[in-house]
């Protein structure tokens, strides 16, 4: 049914992220579509945030959090599933829903948190916007 499907991991908590996890890969285990995984590191595009650290230490990060998403994969994904791996720097939503533009993305599969709406309102939804905003279909989990 979908071809490309996408699960955008946080890996400051990767517990939360499984149960989407689970639910992409048995639509790309039934349907041979092809999974993608992408996290985003939150700040680095912030001029104040910036300044505070190097290109190097930029670049350093940016390899930790790969390493991090390239372990995470090889405890939850089986083997013969390659799926695409991908890390990004700036805003959650907006990095995803680039993402899905620029590559196709039938359905995105991801975690809500539940929060208080004053604390909504304040920081708004990764989740929600994404839904908002994308190009196809979303399947949102809750807490």
């Amino acid at each position: 049914m979908f071809k490309k499907v996408l699960v955008p991991v946080d890996l400051q908590n990767t517990d939360f992220c499984l149960g989407a996890l689970k639910i992409a890969l048995r639509e790309v285990k039934e349907h041979s579509s092809e999974l993608h995984i992408i996290t985003v590191i939150p700040g680095y595009n912030n001029a104040i945030v910036s300044s505070f650290f190097s290109e190097e230490d930029h670049k350093a990060n940016l390899k930790r959090v790969a390493q991090s998403l390239l372990d995470f994969v090889k405890d939850n994904v089986d083997d013969a599933i390659k799926p695409v791996l991908k890390v990004y720097d700036g805003s959650a939503s907006e990095e995803i829903n680039r993402y899905v533009r620029n590559n196709g993305i039938d359905l995105v599969v991801m975690r809500a948190h539940q929060r208080s709406k004053v604390s909504e309102f304040l920081l708004g939804s990764v989740a929600s916007r994404v839904v908002e905003r994308a190009h196809c279909s979303v399947f949102i989990l809750k807490d």
